[in-house]
């Protein structure tokens, strides 16, 4: 499979996740079995809350790695700037790594708080 019909399912089906998940929520706002306890405790949701932080990163990188391979080439920056078009592979480097590191770190912050 390539990579790009790869992001695109993931982004695709990380929406339904999120779409099911907050439908989750709502049933259980609704049952008024939301509480503290029952965030600090449950299983099923800290599951749940974890699978849905890791697909919304995901979900951006999907976003944003489409906005990198799209907007940060030679051709586009070369219509801002001749001279900018040079730094392109530069500037799509930097800001992936950017992101990803951003993201990478914010999954680990949130699921340390989930867990702990």
């Amino acid at each position: 499979m390539k990579l790009g019909k790869l992001i695109w399912y993931l982004q695709r089906y990380s929406a339904i996740y999120f779409l099911l998940f907050l439908g989750y929520m709502g049933l259980i706002g609704f049952t008024e079995r939301f509480s503290f306890q029952f965030i600090t405790q449950s299983f099923t949701f800290k599951l749940s809350l974890s699978i849905f932080i890791i697909l919304a990163c995901l979900h951006a990188f999907a976003g944003l790695w489409t906005i990198g391979t799209d907007y940060l080439t030679k051709r586009t920056l070369g219509f801002v700037s001749p001279s900018l078009s040079s730094y392109a592979d530069f500037f799509r480097k930097s800001f992936e790594f950017f992101f990803i590191s951003l993201g990478i770190s914010l999954v680990i912050f949130y699921l340390f708080i989930i867990w702990s």
